[in-house]
């Protein structure tokens, strides 16, 4: 028993420690917020990447592509919850961090364990000024929809 509390104390002065780290001028990240984009830009790299080959934006026209994607995903829209920059940035930069539940249920039973997204990785071909401008063109692509609310309940159709 007495072992133990030599063991406590160096935790608690290492987590002290730490702790005493996070102050002063460390702020914490709420989320991550990119410089203003052209919208504009954002659509031209959005067709230059051939991203319209497998999502599709309501309200806009693309050219066709000769490319059979293997699944097509909508963009923006009208909801509830719109995807804020971290969402659409880390969607673009890792897109096996999170894969539509529509796309997984179309997989055969074993192949959704292992499943990676048919999307790929542009992590080397984009630049950062076109990640920013992508980013602005699919953020301003959603309309926030606002619940309507009823003797103390909100409804979502």
């Amino acid at each position: 028993m007495r072992a133990i509390f030599p063991l406590v104390g160096i935790l608690a002065g290492m987590t002290l420690l730490a702790l005493s780290a996070c102050s002063g001028d460390a702020k914490p990240v709420k989320g991550f917020v990119l410089p203003k984009g052209d919208i504009a830009q954002g659509e031209q790299v959005f067709v230059d990447f051939n991203c319209h080959g497998c999502h599709t934006i309501p309200e806009l026209q693309f050219p066709e592509t000769d490319f059979e994607p293997p699944f097509i995903l909508e963009i923006g829209g009208e909801v509830y919850r719109v995807k804020n920059y971290g969402d659409l940035l880390t969607s673009v930069v890792n897109p096996d961090h999170i894969i539509s539940p529509k796309y997984i249920a179309m997989l055969e039973k074993a192949q959704r364990e292992a499943v990676m997204s048919p999307m790929p990785y542009f992590g080397e071909d984009m630049t950062v000024a076109e990640l920013i401008d992508l980013v602005e063109f699919l953020h301003a692509q959603y309309t926030k929809l606002q619940p309507e609310y009823y003797r103390g309940y909100y409804l979502t159709k």
